[in-house]
């Protein structure tokens, strides 16, 4: 069974997170798809996905271990100005892959965001990134737009298909 926990802002909760996200198929279906520092992710980790409480990261719990890592950003849509909406962000553990955890994360995640006075969440997820386009359609989310964006760094132009659950 999964259950979600509340990631802490220290150094061993983001080295769990930094070892995932420097995998090579996690930097490829990455917005940005380069792999980060030590220090670059740390300062990211440290300030960046803790800025607002209410929305810290969390861990994917199974068997008493993490398995995934999710992280949150405000996140507005036009057709509800007034509402609490928060991006998704979600790695799974490279070798635990392919089992499914990732869909029943986010089905678990709907409750805790709920639970939060979340409206919707969303997801931007690059169009070849199959694996997490198959986890976030398994859990419910629906298909809301499609973009071409041009990410600086990596000095290309990529196509996001953009995803939204109503809560």
């Amino acid at each position: 069974m999964i259950t979600l926990q509340p990631c802490r802002n220290n150094k061993e909760d983001a080295r769990i997170a930094f070892s995932w996200r420097n995998d090579a198929a996690t930097i490829a279906s990455s917005y940005i798809a380069r792999p980060k520092s030590w220090d670059s992710f740390w300062l990211e980790y440290h300030v960046g996905y803790f800025e607002n409480p209410s929305f810290g990261p969390v861990f994917v719990i199974e068997g008493g271990e993490p398995v995934g890592f999710i992280r949150f950003e405000t996140a507005h849509l036009e057709q509800y100005p007034d509402k609490t909406i928060i991006e998704v962000m979600i790695n799974i553990a490279p070798y635990r892959r392919g089992e499914g955890i990732g869909t029943e994360a986010l089905t678990a995640l709907r409750q805790y965001m709920k639970s939060k006075n979340v409206f919707a969440l969303t997801a931007d997820i690059r169009k070849r990134n199959r694996a997490s386009l198959n986890a976030f359609e398994k859990a419910g989310f629906s298909f809301l737009n499609e973009r071409t964006e041009y990410i600086s760094e990596t000095k290309e132009n990529c196509c996001i298909l953009c995803y939204l659950y109503l809560l």
